[in-house]
């Protein structure tokens, strides 16, 4: 029975790594060969997934498995080139970047340390400005009812508190998204997996694939990580490095 007794791991640790099982056991039932970013290469393009092939030389080549099955129809182009060469520079890029954040050099709340107590305040006193707009409105309607305000005078005005609540209302949606951000923080959940990479010697795909969530290749080459973690997807590396 679920929820009877305290999780030894957090849950949203615990999914991501039945996440990482039922990928391993795809690839064990239909490779032969297991790489180090099995089930994590995608075509850009048309978004099916990316092989991994061998050469005669022994060297491994990549290759959209649409373009592979349907090449004759033309539906997507071979996106090869050498699996060894992405994969070193897909590790030197993450070594690079969970060393920046293990020696401080990026913090990762990027964007705003408030919390989600703070954000709560916040919102309620963006409701309650939002209530007294629409309390004048209210009110000015009964003045026009009764003849205190002309018409002329409550559509001019009612048209610019109008505005004032669609502004007001705005801006509390966003302050609830940032919310919801603050609430989904997973700061320390990186920083244990910062380190529990960095002490390997050699990563291993089941480690990759708690941290990736897809790589994409695009025809010319550019290559796309998208991380688990939505604070390193928002971290441009090339733009916090010495």
């Amino acid at each position: 029975m679920e929820n009877t007794h305290e999780p030894i791991i957090e849950k949203q640790l615990f999914d991501k790594v039945q996440k990482m099982v039922i990928v391993q056991k795809y690839n064990r039932n239909e490779k032969k060969h297991k790489f180090l970013l099995d089930g994590l290469l995608f075509c850009y393009e048309c978004k099916h997934k990316i092989g991994v092939r061998g050469k005669k030389n022994g060297y491994m080549f990549m290759i959209c498995n649409n373009y592979r099955r349907n090449s004759k129809l033309g539906l997507c182009t071979s996106h090869g080139f050498s699996y060894e060469a992405l994969e070193k520079t897909i590790l030197q890029y993450i070594k690079n970047l969970f060393l920046a954040i293990d020696s401080k050099k990026i913090e990762l709340n990027i964007k705003n340390n408030r919390t989600k107590q703070d954000y709560g305040k916040m919102l309620k006193q963006k409701q309650m400005e939002i209530n007294i707009i629409k309390d004048n409105i209210d009110k000015m309607y009964v003045d026009k009812l009764n003849g205190k305000v002309s018409e002329e005078m409550y559509e001019r005005l009612f048209n610019k508190l109008i505005n004032e609540v669609n502004q007001k209302e705005k801006e509390y949606n966003e302050l609830k998204n940032k919310k919801e951000d603050a609430s989904n923080d997973d700061s320390k959940e990186i920083e244990k997996i910062v380190r529990e990479f960095l002490k390997l010697e050699k990563p291993t795909p089941e480690i990759m694939k708690i941290i990736i969530n897809k790589i994409e290749i695009h025809q010319d080459k550019q290559v796309d990580i998208m991380f688990n973690f939505k604070k390193l997807n928002d971290i441009n590396l090339n733009n916090t490095q010495n």
